[in-house]
């Protein structure tokens, strides 16, 4: 799983900051300050009260891991904007409440990230399966895959020690499924377990 998700702005860096701003204000995002990135760019601190209460009540342990930091800087000749990633807190929740709210929050996220960089969801380009012979979740997924119609490659990694070993370096999971994505503009996500509401999310399907 990707830690951070990061996207590359159409706009200016200048145009790419105000957009972050005027649309976290328009839906309700609390400003909390911003920090100067050298001459590079900002980082601007906004959050939404309700998830910080959630997770408070909830697991106050996971409380540093909201993304609340959108950072907008330069890379080169490219402006990229981004924050950490709320499936972290999905992936680590151990309450209902938490794991909603991870969910809201990546949504939420990700819809004005794309927004202020003036872009659409990354497009998934390939999709790889890893699984053995006799893992049931393995043939569940399959099966789920099929249904929605979903093109993708299966990997039996217990006949294939290199793809085993290509699994384990990418994920530090020795377990399967795992679902690998490629996106648009080289980016790719790596799903642990056959998680249907993650899957459906990242491939766009119901």
């Amino acid at each position: 799983m990707n830690i951070a998700y990061f996207r590359k702005s159409k706009h200016s860096l200048e145009e790419t900051i105000k957009n972050v701003k005027e649309l976290a204000t328009k839906n309700g995002w609390n400003n909390l300050g911003e920090v100067k990135l050298k001459d590079k760019g900002q980082m601007l601190l906004v959050c939404k009260e309700d998830w910080v209460n959630d997770l408070l009540e909830e697991e106050h342990n996971l409380l540093g891991f909201m993304p609340c930091a959108i950072s907008v800087f330069k890379k080169g000749d490219d402006v990229m904007v981004g924050t950490g990633q709320p499936a972290v807190i999905k992936a680590l929740a151990r309450t209902a409440v938490a794991a909603q709210m991870a969910t809201q929050a990546e949504e939420e996220v990700k819809k004005l990230i794309h927004e202020a960089a003036g872009v659409e969801e990354l497009k998934v380009k390939k999709v790889k399966l890893y699984s053995t012979t006799t893992c049931p979740y393995c043939k569940m997924e399959k099966n789920w895959l099929d249904e929605k119609g979903v093109k993708y490659e299966q990997v039996l990694v217990d006949q294939n020690q290199q793809a085993a070993e290509e699994m384990v370096q990418a994920t530090g999971q020795m377990g399967v499924p795992v679902t690998a994505l490629e996106f648009e503009e080289g980016e790719s996500e790596f799903v642990v377990g056959f998680d249907r509401n993650k899957l459906s999310a990242l491939l766009g399907v119901k």
